[in-house]
Order: structure tokens, then sequence, then C-alpha cells
């Protein structure tokens, strides 16, 4: 059965005007179908309850025939005259006119009748397929509102350049990446990332086109154009997804090449063997033979199974997890190893506050050192650097009310400052040694930040990356689908991989890499027979990503260049989407795999009765195991998009 799925010429993704097209042929595909099933009903009645001459019920069926039946003939001779003879529009053309060879008229109507409304019932469920993953993203929109001259115009999305300025009001979608220049918003980003928790955006802050502004208007300095935005660079990976064909399609393929030849060549055999050398009827086996032609057509299997990585990679990107190719899902499906970077995806990649040690720094509430966290914040108030901003983040408010004057910045070591009267140093190890104070060095794992005077020690904080909440629980869950061996590779040093592994559940860690390194490892790991699927985030990332068999890339934080290697793309931080995306895999596999395993078996029950039964197989059931076959084998094809993610 041919497979015409609709899909945008234009590779734009827009879908406005096409859909309307699409919704058109559509249309006039269901008034032919019904204006064949009517001329067909009146010259069956023609046929078999009149007595009209054979012409009348004749013409009733041949108009019916043509209705529905020319494009499928007119697709068997292009494909012959192409060199493709073996496919299934040869196999329903031979198989009709065959039966209109030995005058079965209804049949050989019927045949093309069915065939024809089991592939419009099909187009509409890859319809509903792609529809899952085109519902991820809204379809691009036909204006944004750019500030021109001091003046909101609307134009195209193409029209914009880096550099304009949009602005986009409570409600609606941001359809560019950019950089908020005015406004805080709560923006929803749950179509890129499937979290329902919206993340609060102001100045500085990077939004990406598919979020909506909740509850405020935002003014965005745009920063890629829309053709390189988030948004538009999703829609036309998914647009492309089809060309990357998985081994389970590829043997299909094949499949196909050597099976509608074996096939005709049974028919052919049930047609002569037979009447030649016992003694049959000619008409009876020919009519035989026929029938076999028409239930071996593949098309439930060459349909179902594409439609099944379909269903399954549009199940995906309802959890924010866009695979590249149904080949990925394959291999995801099978992989028994799982890799993973350390920083920004086994852990946050944000510094987050530890503990605090206090040695000299005379709190007067030895609990909470109020007085060490209000130092050091005012004096890392002006630092530009990344701790100096998770300090400012965790204890600014503490320093609020602090006089802070002769801020110094030590490159590679640290800051000094006056505050209240005061002369501080806070900064690293180095730092301690520049102020010449006998220090304690801190034996929590971390990032510590040290603090004196210009006489003693006062004490010390620590940050670190720590683990993301859902780390192990997501490790966890993955072994129970499959991976047998779980390492971690970091270039941090020695005592913090083994931290990290050790709390994330992680067997193995190799510390202190270089992005050479790793994937030699992954090397290593693939040729000890494992299936190796990588996450990481970052540039440094991009050479085990390319080199693994599943190379996974956290979106949500990662680099535009580990976004574009990677095979498939989690659009957000959390580990949590990845045992989903197997679980998925998986069940696609399977129901793949089913959809193969029931159809040959169908078709080799109805050929066996075709050429044992005493009384010749009526036609109908030769079609149910094709049009029947395969829609049952669609239907269950649409169960991959079902799946129930465990809280």
């Amino acid at each position: 059965m041919s497979e015409h799925i609709d899909t945008c010429d234009c590779g734009c993704g827009c879908g406005h005007d096409h859909d309307h097209g699409h919704r058109e042929n559509r249309t006039q595909e269901i008034v032919k179908i019904v204006l064949a099933a009517v001329l067909f009903v009146a010259g069956y009645v023609l046929n078999e309850f009149t007595q009209a001459p054979e012409f009348a019920y004749l013409l009733c069926f041949g108009i019916s025939y043509l209705l529905v039946g020319f494009d499928i003939v007119r697709d068997a001779v292009e494909s012959i005259m192409h060199g493709n003879v073996f496919n299934e529009n040869f196999l329903m053309t031979v198989a009709s006119l065959g039966a209109f060879a030995i005058k079965e008229y209804s049949e050989g109507c019927a045949v093309m009748l069915l065939f024809s409304v089991g592939e419009l019932l099909q187009n509409a469920a890859v319809a509903k397929s792609k529809k899952s993953i085109t519902d991820m993203l809204e379809k691009k929109p036909e204006t944004v509102s750019v500030v021109v001259d001091g003046k909101e115009q609307f134009c195209s999305p193409e029209e914009i350049k880096v550099g304009d300025i949009i602005i986009v009001k409570p409600g609606e979608k941001i359809y560019l990446d950019g950089v908020v220049q005015e406004g805080t918003a709560e923006v929803d980003m749950k179509d890129l990332t499937g979290e329902s928790i919206p993340a609060t955006k102001g100045v500085g802050d990077t939004v990406l086109g598919g979020s909506i502004s909740i509850d405020a208007p935002l003014t965005i300095r745009v920063t890629k154009p829309y053709s390189q935005s988030t948004v538009a660079r999703i829609m036309n990976m998914l647009e492309h997804q089809e060309g990357k064909r998985s081994g389970a399609e590829k043997f299909i393929t094949r499949f196909a090449k050597i099976y509608t030849p074996v096939v005709c060549l049974i028919a052919l055999l049930i047609v002569v063997v037979p009447p030649l050398f016992f003694h049959g009827q000619w008409n009876e086996w020919l009519h035989r033979g026929l029938s076999a032609l028409v239930v071996s057509c593949p098309c439930a299997i060459v349909i179902s199974v594409p439609l099944c990585f379909f269903s399954g990679i549009g199940s995906c990107s309802g959890y924010g997890m866009l695979v590249k190719g149904s080949n990925y899902l394959e291999m995801l499906s099978k992989c028994d190893t799982a890799v993973f970077d350390k920083t920004g995806t086994v852990t946050s990649g944000k510094f987050e506050y530890v503990r605090c040690e206090c040695h000299h720094c005379h709190c007067k509430d030895k609990k909470d050192h109020h007085e060490l966290l209000r130092i050091i914040a005012a004096c890392e108030k002006y630092s530009t650097h990344p701790i100096a901003k998770s300090v400012n983040l965790a204890f600014g408010a503490f320093a609020d009310d602090a006089v802070v004057t002769e801020a110094k910045n030590y490159p590679g070591m640290g800051v000094s400052a006056i505050v209240d009267g005061t002369k501080y140093y806070v900064g690293n190890a180095k730092m301690m040694e520049q102020a010449g104070v006998d220090y304690h060095e801190t034996e929590i794992i971390g990032t510590a930040i040290y603090c004196c005077n210009d006489t003693e020690f006062l004490g010390d904080i620590v940050f670190a990356d720590i683990i993301r909440e859902d780390s192990r629980e997501s490790i966890e869950a993955m072994r129970k689908l499959g991976i047998k061996k779980t390492v971690m590779l970091t270039g941090d040093k020695e005592e913090i991989a083994k931290d990290v592994s050790s709390r994330a559940g992680i067997d193995h860690y190799y510390s202190k890499l270089l992005p050479d390194e790793k994937a030699e490892i992954i090397n290593t790991e693939m040729a000890d027979g494992h299936t190796v699927l990588y996450v990481g985030d970052g540039i440094n990332d991009v050479p085990v990503i390319t080199v693994a068999d599943v190379g996974i890339a956290m979106g949500g934080a990662g680099s535009d260049v580990a976004i574009e290697a990677a095979d498939i793309v989690v659009m957000g931080d959390s580990l949590s989407t990845l045992p989903v995306g197997m679980s998925i895999a998986k069940k696609t596999m399977r129901l793949a795999k089913e959809n193969i395993v029931f159809s040959i078996a169908v078709k080799l029950v109805i050929l066996v009765l075709d050429v044992f039964l005493a009384t010749k197989l009526p036609m109908w059931v030769a079609v149910f195991g094709d049009v029947g076959v395969c829609l049952l084998a669609v239907a269950n094809s649409l169960r991959a998009m079902i799946v129930h993610k465990k809280k």
C-alpha cells in the first residue's frame, strides 16, 4: 500500500496553507471513495439481483475501479518503468485486473475499494502520529511584534534580524531566541523542556523560542535569526527525521524486495501446477493464485513498522526528548552501558552553598555564622567571578547595609575590600598566603572561599556543584530498563569525582580527563561489545557525543554545538527524561516486532487455506489478510504513543 504522508515541501514547518491543501486532498479522496462505493453497490445490485445487461453493471464496476484504482495502477506502471517491479501497487494491480479477467468484477473492484479505504485510514493515523510531534511547538507565526524607529510594527519572523527588539505580551509565545531587555515574567517552557513549573526570566536572562510569557510583557533583543532559533531548529530536525531510517526499517526494505518476488512465484505456482499436474480447473486456480497475491501484500509491514517509530518519536517529543532519527530510537532500546558527563549532567552545573566553617570570625550566633557570611558577601559584591555570583545570590541580602570601599580584584586568587572600616581578604588558598595569615584548609569537598583580615583567619564557606535531585533515581530507573554499567567522566579532581559518583549511584568514574581522553574511554567500552549511550551538555562533550552509539545532549543548558552533534536532545536539564525515553524505545521495538510476526503469521494461514481448501477462498478473506491485518498493525503501532510516566 502506498504511503502518502503529508509533508511541507517548503521545509518551513509552517503548516498553514499546506495543511489547508492537505485537508482538501483528503476531502477529495473521501469523495472519490464514496462515489466509488456507491457505484460498486449499484453494480453489485444490478449483477446479483436484476436481469440488467452485462454492460450496465460492468460500467458501474469500471467507473468505480477507475475512481479508486487509477492512481494505484499508474504508480505500479511508473515503478516498473523505474525498475521497481515488486511492490504492493504491483501486487494489487495484478490481483484486481486478474479478477476482472476471470469476470469476478465485484471482487476485483472490491480489492481496490478496500485498499483505498485502508490507505485513507492509515494516512489519517500517520497524520495523527505526526501531530503529536508538531504539537510540541506551535506552528510558525505569521507575524511578530518588533520595535522599528521607536514604533511597534508587525513582521514575519524571517524578516527579523539579530539585534532587533521584539515585544512579547502576556500569554504570547516567544518565537525567537533572545535576551530580556525589559521586564520580568514567569516563562512557561514545558513545550521545550517538559517541565510544568515556569521559570522566572528577567533582564539579562536568555529566553528560547517556543516558550510562553505567562504574566507580564517582555522586551527581548533577538540573538539569532528565526532560521537558527531553537524553535526553527527543532522543527527542522523533526521534518527531516524520516530520512534517518532505523535498522529495523532497513530490514523491512530488504525483506520486501525478497518477499514480493517470492510470493509472486508462489502465486504463479498455485495457478499453473494444479491444472498441469493434478487436473485442476484453470479458472479456479487462477482465482486462488490471485487471492494469494492479494493476501501476500506486505503493506501491513512496510507501513506499520515505520509508523511504530514515528509514533515512538512523537511520544518522546511529548516528554521533551527530541530524537533525530528512528535509528537512534532503535539503538537506545539496545543500550547496556550509560556514560555521563559530570558538570551540568549528573550535577546541576551551578555552585550551591554547602557549609560554613567559622574559626575566629567573632560571630554573635555560632549557629548561623551571619557575620562571616555578611563579610564575604560584601567583599564579593562587585566581583564577576561565577563563585561570587553564587555568593551574592545566596547571601547578598546580608550585606545590603554594609559600607564597602576600596574593592580590589586579584586575578586567580580572590578580592579584597574595606567593609565597615576593616579590610578583609576573600578568596582561595593563594589569597590567604598572599595576605600572610595562618589559615586552616577545609576538608569539605567543594570549592572553598576563605576569609581573613590583616591579622587572623576568620573562616570559610564552601560551595559545590551538587548532584541533581533526580540523578540517582533516574540512573536507578535506567538500570531496571537494561543498563548494566554506569560510568561518569569528568575533568574535575579525583575526590570530587569520587564523591559525586558515589552519591549518584554510578559504578565507575574517571577524573582529570581531557575531551579526547573521554572519547578513548567510550571507544574502549564499545570495543568490549557494549552498546553505549553518552550524556553531556558542553562543547567539550562533542567528541564523545559523536563517538558513542547514542549521543545525548542536555538541551536546556547545553551548548549549540553539543545539541547539533547529538543524536538525541533532552530539552531540559533533568536526567529523569532518559528512562522515559528508554521505555518508549523498548516499547516501540516490541510493537514493531509484533507487527512483523502477526502480519506474516496471518498471511501464511490464509495462504495455506487458499491452497488446500476444497472450495476456492473468497476474495474478501484475501483482502482482510491485506487491508484488515494492515489496519490492526497500524492500530498496534499507535500504542507507542501511550506511555505512562512513573512519578
